[in-house]
């Protein structure tokens, strides 16, 4: 079985780790912001779409990080029998497109649809029709990693 893995947040306004599933997010470990003193400074969130339903996620607080790990890892053991690989494969597809679109939008590149013959010239330099799907699954797999 997969082991549960963590990296540091990217996101300057969430201190915390990111929780993955072999190469897919997970959840979030982190401290919170804004709370008193007085109450528990981290939090937890997991969730996963597609596969799940919104009543499916889990969060809770803790006094600790070690608190918050292993109240995420108890509710992970219940979520994921409900996932198949192929909703793990729908989030890499959609992850990598996402990042994929940034990436044009970044080199001032027009998407297929933006233009009037349907075509445009990917920033590896294929030319892409508006049903680019397959190119960017093959060509540009984990480029949202």
């Amino acid at each position: 079985m997969t082991a549960l893995s963590r990296r540091p947040s990217n996101d300057p306004h969430r201190k915390g780790w990111r929780v993955f599933y072999g190469d897919v997010q997970i959840g979030h470990i982190g401290e919170r912001a804004g709370v008193p003193i007085d109450v528990d400074q981290w939090g937890w969130s997991l969730s996963f779409y597609p596969g799940t339903e919104p009543d499916d996620g889990a969060g809770g607080t803790g006094a600790t990080f070690e608190e918050c790990r292993a109240a995420f890892e108890r509710a992970w053991e219940e979520l994921r029998p409900k996932l198949t690989e192929e909703n793990f494969e729908v989030w890499r597809r959609e992850r990598d497109r996402t990042a994929w679109k940034y990436r044009m939008h970044d080199l001032g590149l027009p998407m297929p649809t933006q233009t009037t013959t349907g075509w445009s010239k990917c920033f590896c330099g294929a030319d892409i029709p508006i049903s680019c799907e397959e190119h960017i699954h093959t060509v540009h797999r984990g480029i949202g990693e």
